[in-house]
């Protein structure tokens, strides 16, 4: 997905796991260019960070993806199936991104971190969970072409007293990465993308790995122009003040 915004005066670009776009042409247009890849290249005037993101293959049978599901992961979805939890229901390509973003911002002011803006979100998939009508878990997803790409991982868990519904919670999010799966299969993607990982953040990291053995290096290549970094600095400077 490619997403480009104002800052200022500045014209700022991103690709996500797009095919290479041509570097020295926006490079004129653009200020600051970010760009998402599995592949590794020397480009001069980019920075560059390498993670590991995990990885599900969808070239396989949803009984073989399930199996790389680890034992929790599994026993807590099948407890979902049936209905047997009345009153929860599961939504994949929800169109509601109003709710959505809501849920998701919410979730990243509660870690501590800024969220990113609606139109951040736009053209996205949306898995959603819902107990009876109140929306308690989503998966946000970068549609690219053959992949999805895991935005956000949300739910209200953390914010629920009662331990039965925190649970159901649990289950729910659990089940959201099923359904990824399930509709990556039926609309023929190849591959399932969890979003990078910091295995310093041990509960994040386990979660994510909890559905894959399976990881991958990604790498992001910022450029920034002069004036652009510039700008950057004082906007630094005025929030340690």
């Amino acid at each position: 997905m490619v997403f480009t915004k104002n800052k200022l005066f500045f014209r700022i670009i991103r690709f996500i796991l797009e095919p290479w776009p041509d570097i020295e042409a926006l490079k004129k247009e653009y200020s600051a260019i970010y760009l998402l890849s599995y592949d590794k290249k020397d480009l001069p005037d980019f920075s560059v960070k390498e993670k590991d993101t995990p990885i599900i293959y969808l070239n396989r049978t949803m009984d073989e993806i399930f199996k790389d599901f680890n034992h929790t992961a599994r026993n807590e979805i099948r407890k979902t199936f049936d209905n047997k939890i009345p009153g929860l229901r599961f939504f994949s390509d929800d169109h509601d991104l109003v709710a959505n973003y809501n849920l998701s911002a919410e979730f990243e002011k509660s870690q501590g971190r800024r969220p990113d803006n609606i139109s951040d979100y736009r053209g996205c998939k949306i898995f959603s969970a819902y107990y009876y009508d109140e929306l308690i878990a989503n998966i946000i997803c970068f549609d690219v072409g053959s992949i999805l790409r895991a935005k956000a991982i949300c739910s209200k868990r953390l914010k629920v007293d009662q331990p039965d519904k925190r649970r159901i919670i649990s289950y729910a999010g659990r089940r959201l990465m099923y359904e990824v799966c399930q509709y990556g299969l039926k609309n023929n993607y190849s591959i399932y993308d969890l979003g990078s990982v910091n295995f310093a953040k041990k509960n994040l990291a386990q979660y994510k790995m909890s559905f894959t053995p399976v990881t991958i290096k990604e790498y992001t290549y910022t450029y920034r122009s002069k004036w652009f970094n510039r700008l950057e600095k004082i906007r630094q400077s005025i929030k340690l003040v």
